[in-house]
């Protein structure tokens, strides 16, 4: 068995290491250092997969649960902290926390996402909510979308609450931030997507028996959990789609419309239907 060559220690909650990762809790400390934390396992697994993390901090509960992990960021070289407790949760944004966090290097910007021919973008306006932007994250991810773009007023893709809820996707699917989302409505149709906006009363339906041809290049634009999309945004989408409720709910959240609408489109290109 080779030796991790990882160093460990432990570190008490007045310690340097411990101090620089707790302000990572805020989103100007995150740019002007380039790093963000990955809380729990999943998170941290896929940083270590894509060599991201370079500190990761274990409680004595989360060090024994997580015991393969630990040492996988060891033997990558990655600095492992001993904390108690007290100490993680002070670390932690979650209410639950499982005791391994890492810190790890914000993505790199993907340059010019618009001119590589992508196939399937998600765009959020507005979607406020970290929990949403991490579940559209992870599931563009799943269903092989090439990138997703976040509006204004969005919440932080590298938050930690965000990474958390995308399973440490974040690290994965390149992230488009823009500031004006019609330019980005404009760039997509530019390079021959589809615009199609998720709208309650959309003119076609998901799953519907219109002509709705999933099989095209498409951006999704999916609005502000409380106020849909914009009018201006309604305008200047191709066409309006409403994901149909067979049962008593009057609406799903962003997360899971944009779950189904993505997989709807990923299913309809890998799997064009052909005539008998």
């Amino acid at each position: 068995m080779t030796t991790p060559v990882g160093n460990r220690r432990a570190a008490s909650k007045s310690a340097s290491a411990v101090v620089a990762a707790r302000k990572l809790g805020r989103r100007k400390e995150r740019l002007a250092r380039n790093l963000c934390v990955a809380d729990g396992p999943q998170a941290v697994e896929y940083g270590l997969r894509t060599a991201r993390i370079n500190q990761l901090f274990v409680t004595a509960l989360g060090a024994d649960r997580f015991d393969v992990l630990v040492r996988r960021a060891q033997d990558a070289g990655v600095e492992v902290l001993d904390v108690d407790e007290s100490t993680f949760a002070g670390l932690s944004e979650s209410k639950s926390p499982q005791g391994i966090l890492g810190v790890a290097d914000l993505p790199a910007p993907v340059p010019d996402l618009w001119q590589q021919e992508p196939r399937m973008v998600v765009l959020l306006e507005r979607s406020q909510d970290p929990g949403n932007v991490g579940t559209v994250l992870r599931t563009a991810d799943a269903a092989g979308a090439d990138f997703v773009v976040l509006g204004p007023g969005s919440a932080d893709p590298f938050g930690a609450k965000c990474i958390r809820a995308s399973a440490g996707s974040a690290f994965g699917i390149p992230v488009l931030e823009v500031q004006s989302v019609e330019l980005a409505l404009q760039a997509a149709k530019a390079v021959g997507l589809r615009v199609r906006g998720a709208a309650g009363d959309g003119a076609h339906l998901l799953y519907g028996p219109d002509e709705l041809d999933l099989t095209r290049s498409t951006l999704w634009v999916f609005g502000n959990e409380a106020q849909g999309l914009e009018q201006a945004t309604l305008d200047a989408c191709d066409e309006l789609v409403a994901v149909p409720m067979f049962g008593g709910a009057e609406s799903l959240n962003v997360g899971v419309a944009a779950s189904l609408c993505m997989y709807a489109t990923a299913a309809a290109q890998r799997f064009p239907a052909t005539e008998s």
